[in-house]
């Protein structure tokens, strides 16, 4: 899979997300992108913007940003045979509880030396 764009999620990107995207997997004009996670499907405008510049917007873009700040997505370009993109989410809030329990083991070890 060719990444398309990363971003981690900040509160002014419910109104959009532009991208530099110098690839041939996004078209040219204005579409509607069908993107999956695995689990879940959600259908963002997408708008070509010149200069190898997309902007991805729209209502349904926006409740799924709302619902994820701080989270770091990728998106993917489609594979052979497929109409659709694939999306990676981190949530930044798993990546804190993961370094937490990381920090907590580490210093039980160092109590018991």
């Amino acid at each position: 899979m060719t990444v398309i764009g990363e971003v981690n999620l900040v509160t002014h990107h419910q109104a959009r997300w532009r991208f530099l995207y110098r690839g041939h997997a996004l078209p040219g004009g204005t579409s509607i992108l069908t993107v999956t996670d695995g689990f879940q499907w959600w259908h963002f405008q997408c708008r070509s913007e010149g200069d190898n510049m997309y902007c991805i917007n729209g209502s349904e873009w926006s409740r799924f940003v709302q619902t994820r700040i701080n989270a770091m997505i990728t998106l993917y370009s489609k594979e052979d045979g497929e109409d659709f993109h694939r999306i990676r989410l981190k949530s930044a809030a798993s990546s804190v509880q993961t370094e937490l329990r990381y920090g907590l083991y580490s210093q039980s070890n160092q109590w018991r030396r």
